[in-house]
């Protein structure tokens, strides 16, 4: 029974995947989709957060460079999942950075938002608060 099993596995094909370090058989696979979902990821960042050829001469730069964006595009998948299909990332980055506020000498001063703020704010379950101390 064995045999017939592994003899039609074999006919239907084999995955070849090449590393430079041992791995156990067992983490074959959930390496693969671990690297699969980082394409995935970085699709996100050409496509969504416009991710820049580089021209670097340090490691250190691009590994900076690396983090920022990574981090960035973290920030971007947890804002798009937080407010679904009714808004894009851009419409709600668009429509937050008109609250200004007002930095006095003991505390900053919040000004009243508009109702697009409001619902955003309310969606993402931000609490606002209408003074803050320094």
């Amino acid at each position: 029974m064995r045999g017939k099993i592994e003899f039609k596995l074999r006919k239907k094909g084999m995955m070849i995947l090449v590393s430079s370090f041992k791995l156990e058989k067992e983490e074959v696979v959930p390496f693969y989709y671990m690297r699969q979902a980082v394409e995935r990821l970085f699709g996100f960042s050409k496509d969504d957060l416009r991710l820049i050829p580089l021209r670097v001469h340090k490691e250190e730069t691009l590994r900076g460079y690396l983090l920022l964006t990574f981090m960035a595009l973290v920030v971007f998948v947890l804002l798009k999942r937080a407010i679904g299909k009714k808004h894009t990332v851009e419409e709600v980055l668009l429509t937050m950075r008109n609250l200004k506020c007002k930095v006095c000498d003991s505390e900053i001063l919040i000004p009243e938002l508009t109702k697009q703020q409001k619902e955003l704010v309310e969606k993402l379950g931000i609490i606002m608060p209408k003074k803050m101390g320094i």
